[in-house]
């Protein structure tokens, strides 16, 4: 009884193919991670390691044949630092209230913009200018606002009969970071503004709409559609906005370089002091690695929201 054996015969594709060995997938992913991750070793975790490293040691920053090993000396100091410890408080304080006047801010600014009345597109263009500026050039602008003598709100305040006497609104303890504050708020609502605006443009149309034939007014549709719709955007704006309070530095140290007294010193221009001023690189980078740890912690708080959110 014979057999009968069909050979099927091979494709170009088969032949050109046979003998050929595929990489493993782990393997190209390792290899089209590895430019990006010697980037991040090179320009972050080197450089945070080289901190943490230093905050433990006595260093002026100039050789390092004087440099010494203190343990957490440092730190330690830290603590009962007056001076670090209102730094801290003015840091803590800045970056609360300037996160919620922003979000406020630029959620009203964005809301505003959405209507899309005549104007509302070079209104859009206006308030985001000032995010273009940089610090130094906007602490400037309100440095020479705020001035006592000859300042531009002073002399508006003078001319309607609010003052009669000068106010300098910098060198008052009592007024000077208020007026850091407005100024950051200047600057940076226009970008969160933008922020939300990109965010309402995703809110389903059709639920606006079935909400106003249920009678809801506009102030409903914003609290029970709007917002809801937005917390996602509304954490990563939060958690932008407090890691940008957490590292304030330019403005601070344009406009009053910290003083008067103390009363507008933050934990960066403290660092800058203690590193730049007085030599004290270990101090200096126990502070530094004070502000990493706490926008850290922010950052896996919001995080985390945010996925509970999703």
């Amino acid at each position: 009884m014979a057999s009968h054996i069909h050979l099927v015969p091979e494709t170009p594709n088969k032949i050109a193919t046979r003998g050929r060995r595929h990489a493993p997938p782990s393997i190209i992913g390792i290899a089209l991670a590895a430019p990006s991750l010697l980037i991040f070793v090179g320009l972050v975790a080197v450089p945070v390691a080289s901190v943490i490293l230093t905050s433990f040691t006595h260093w002026t920053g100039f050789s390092l044949d004087n440099i010494s090993w203190l343990g957490f000396d440092n730190y330690a100091g830290l603590i009962y630092d007056p001076i670090f410890r209102k730094a801290l408080f003015n840091t803590l304080l800045f970056t609360l209230v300037t996160t919620l006047l922003l979000n406020l801010v630029g959620f009203g600014l964005a809301v505003l913009i959405d209507t899309r009345v005549p104007g509302t597109r070079l209104l859009k263009a206006v308030l985001f200018l000032p995010v273009l500026l940089s610090p130094v050039v906007v602490g400037l602008m309100w440095s020479n606002l705020l001035r006592g003598v000859g300042g531009g709100l002073n002399n508006l305040l003078s001319a309607i009969g609010v003052i009669n006497q000068p106010i300098f609104w910098l060198g008052d303890p009592h007024f000077a970071l208020p007026a850091i504050i407005l100024a950051t708020i200047w600057q940076f609502a226009g970008y969160d503004m933008i922020l939300y605006y990109a965010g309402l443009q995703n809110v389903p149309v059709t639920l606006l709409e079935a909400a106003k034939l249920d009678g809801a007014n506009y102030l409903n549709q914003i609290r029970h559609i709007v917002i809801p719709a937005l917390y996602p955007v509304i954490s990563v704006v939060m958690l932008l906005n407090i890691i940008g309070g957490l590292r304030i530095f330019d403005i601070v140290y344009v406009m009053t370089r910290g003083g008067p007294n103390r009363a507008t010193e933050v934990l960066a221009t403290y660092m800058y002091e203690q590193g730049f001023q007085l030599n004290a690189m270990g101090v200096a980078s126990a502070i530094a690695v004070i502000i990493i740890f706490l926008a850290i912690i922010v950052a896996v708080v919001r995080l985390r929201a945010l996925r509970h959110v999703e």
